[in-house]
């Protein structure tokens, strides 16, 4: 039987490495405790880590012979690597500060475990601080996550029974009849998320924990998984001596030591339990482990037959130019950060040849400390960023045919492309699927490749584009002098040459805020709000406090924190996360400043290279179609 798979999500200082060290303890699998203050954390093995006392880096550990955890980063900046575990779990802990209450963060944690549809424990913590309460703190979290949320305090009491009946309908039926409610029916409406267990307690003082622990291995079980083979790259590493790490969860059938994965090997198989592990022959389907060989994985790779897929919410919306000594050079600083992209993806490493410039994208000030520090740490590095700009995004109002042609001597390629927009949000679509006498599959799949093998910018600003979908038309190839390069060029070309055709549109991330400030403040943040093109309402407004949350530009609102700082002397806060992307609210002025030439971009042409007695020669691209050789 696999183990239970089960992640702790928190808040930053609700004390999730606290609670991870206090169930290791209670379980037996470690003799000791550790403290954050005291550097000594079973689950924070970085250096990085224990120095700022903060979780960075996702880590696994062996409960028991049912239940798997994985700690997760709590702070804002790190949500990226905690996102990415949340594909594999099976259950997960959502951690709160009972001194501190539900903050923004927690209610960001709970729509990502929602999204995902991961069945749900809260465990409040700290209860043993003063000014605690248990039925306001319960009353809080229904009002504000679920009427689901039940006290698995008291699971013998009539209340208990009938808080979970009144959930769903078969067992309202089931109990109402004077039958009572079994251990399965509680765990199918918890696997339903219908029902969300809420235990209290202290990590620090070990209160609760026991009943946690028994609550997980009673209530919460394993995903189903098949008897074909399968699994999914979660996170990238590298341990102390310098390996590649693979982490992995198998979804179906076994993986056995040596097995090929793709094009590679799975030379060794690591159970890890902190920092420590042991080699495993294999590992069965509902497990995760540890792999090394790999060095073609990435996070959200997956093998065999394995339908979980990654999806990210949670991106960066800054991008930060990265200014090196002489040292190194900027090929091989380039190198270097694209092996730490691999560890961290939302990094997006890329080398701009118009700003001549590495670029790197961050969630924020610590998360750009802590790469100054690895890159010290690992290869001697001092590096430092500019000031952070907006990543901008393209995308296209209408629908259009893009046509790239490259037709230099002895080679050839046509492909005629339709560009049109989708939803906001939805990001990018490809497609290729013609029929084969149309063009050859092996033909179809190489431009199916060449879509998706890189990110397309826009024509705007350069920016990169999103919610668009892009379907082959029609293609054409030559017996004998067309090479896979050929659609690659022709292929690019099209987009380009659709892109310049279309009503493209700027995008800018926004932010989803909640801000806090006295009541007097009021009228002024609703001012602001206006000024910076957001959007406000009114949620709560008590004990002289007024809560208002809505939707606001990133680039207006970045630096709003420091200004409810001052005008509230120091009493109001405010959080924010990204929340997708929306139309420019000041779309001429971006364009302008940032001085974008489509035609000048050599790395992304929208002309074509046609053919004429035995010498290429360029077509602009406003001229292309009249030069076409498909005809349809």
């Amino acid at each position: 039987m696999s183990k239970l798979v089960t992640g702790i999500v928190a808040h930053v200082d609700a004390g999730k490495t606290t609670l991870s060290e206090a169930l290791l303890y209670t379980c037996g699998a470690i003799r000791k405790l550790g403290r954050v203050d005291s550097k000594d954390a079973f689950l924070d093995t970085d250096k990085i880590e224990r120095e700022r006392g903060i979780t960075i880096f996702s880590k696994q550990a062996v409960l028991n012979d049912k239940v798997t955890l994985i700690d997760t980063p709590g702070h804002v900046d790190f949500s990226a690597e905690m996102e990415r575990t949340l594909s594999v779990l099976d259950a997960a802990i959502l951690l709160v500060n009972a001194s501190d209450g539900i903050q923004a963060h927690t209610k960001t944690l709970w729509m990502l475990l929602r999204s995902f549809h991961i069945p749900t424990l809260v465990f409040v913590n700290k209860m043993d601080m003063p000014n605690t309460d248990k039925a306001t703190l319960l009353k809080a979290l229904k009002q504000t996550f679920s009427d689901g949320i039940v006290d698995f305090t008291q699971t013998d009491s009539d209340e208990f029974s009938d808080q979970i009946a009144s959930t769903d309908d078969e067992l309202a039926d089931k109990y109402l009849d004077g039958e009572s409610l079994t251990t399965n029916d509680i765990a199918r409406v918890i696997k339903q998320r219908k029902v969300f267990p809420a235990l209290f307690g202290s990590a620090l003082k070990l209160d609760g924990i026991e009943s946690l622990v028994e609550t997980l291995c009673t209530y919460f079980s394993p995903k189903p998984t098949t008897e074909d083979f399968g699994c999914i790259a979660y996170k990238i590493s590298t341990d102390r001596q310098g390996n590649r790490l693979t982490h992995i969860k198998v979804t179906g059938g076994v993986l056995h030591a040596k097995d090929a994965l793709g094009e590679e090997k799975a030379n060794e198989i690591r159970l890890y339990s902190g920092d420590k592990f042991e080699t495993l022959k294999e590992v069965h389907a509902g497990e995760i482990c540890t792999v090394t060989g790999l060095k073609l994985s990435k996070a959200g790779t997956t093998y065999g037959s394995c339908d979980i897929h990654f999806r990210s919410l949670m991106e960066p919306a800054l991008i930060y130019a990265v200014h090196h000594g002489q040292e190194v050079s900027a090929s091989d600083m380039l190198r270097i950060l694209k092996t730490l992209e691999d560890e961290l993806p939302e990094l997006k490493v890329q080398y701009q040849s118009l700003q001549k410039e590495i670029q790197v994208m961050l969630m924020g000030e610590v998360q750009t400390e802590v790469i100054k520090e690895l890159l010290k740490s690992r290869h001697n590095l001092d590096i430092d960023f500019g000031d952070g700009k907006i990543a901008y995004k393209e995308t296209i109002a209408d629908k259009t045919i893009g046509i790239g042609h490259y037709e230099p001597l002895k080679h050839y390629a046509e492909v005629h492309l339709e560009l049109s927009s989708r939803e906001r949000g939805a990001g990018m679509l490809f497609e290729a699927d013609l029929p084969v006498n149309e063009l050859d599959t092996n033909w179809q799949r190489l431009i199916y490749t060449h879509l998706v093998e890189k990110e397309h910018v826009g024509v705007l600003t350069g920016s990169p584009l999103t919610d668009i979908h892009i379907r082959l038309l029609a293609g054409r190839a030559h017996l004998k002098h067309t090479e896979g390069g050929d659609f690659r060029q022709s292929t690019y070309r099209a987009i380009r040459q659709g892109l310049m055709k279309a009503t493209s549109v700027l995008l800018e991330p926004i932010y989803t805020y909640e801000i806090t400030v006295p009541e007097t403040s009021t009228g002024k943040v609703m001012s602001d709000l206006e000024r910076m093109h957001g959007s406000c309402t009114i949620t709560d407004s008590k004990a002289g406090f007024t809560t208002m949350t809505g939707r606001c530009p990133v680039a207006t609102m970045m630096n709003y924190i420091n200004d409810v700082r001052a005008f509230t002397r120091g009493q109001g806060t405010l959080s924010v996360r990204v929340d997708g992307y929306e139309k420019c609210h000041n779309a001429d002025e971006v364009i302008q400043r940032i001085g974008y030439n489509p035609d000048a971009d050599l790395d992304n042409p929208a002309s074509s290279v046609f053919c004429s007695h035995g010498a290429g020669f360029v077509v602009h691209w406003q001229e292309v179609d009249s030069y076409k050789h498909i005809q349809y």
